[in-house]
């Protein structure tokens, strides 16, 4: 077995074991709120001026 076979299934793994479910899809939705909020906190920020 390859390292990136290796590495592959070590990160899928990871995943499958996650606390998350559908831990490989909610990832990117927490990435996407985590960026949305942000985008609303500057907004925000910036109108006070």
């Amino acid at each position: 077995m390859t390292q990136t076979a290796m590495a592959m299934e070590a990160y899928n793994a990871y995943w499958a074991n996650s606390f998350l479910p559908a831990a490989h899809i909610m990832w990117m939705v927490l990435i996407l709120m985590l960026a949305i909020v942000a985008l609303w906190q500057a907004r925000t920020f910036v109108s006070k001026f």
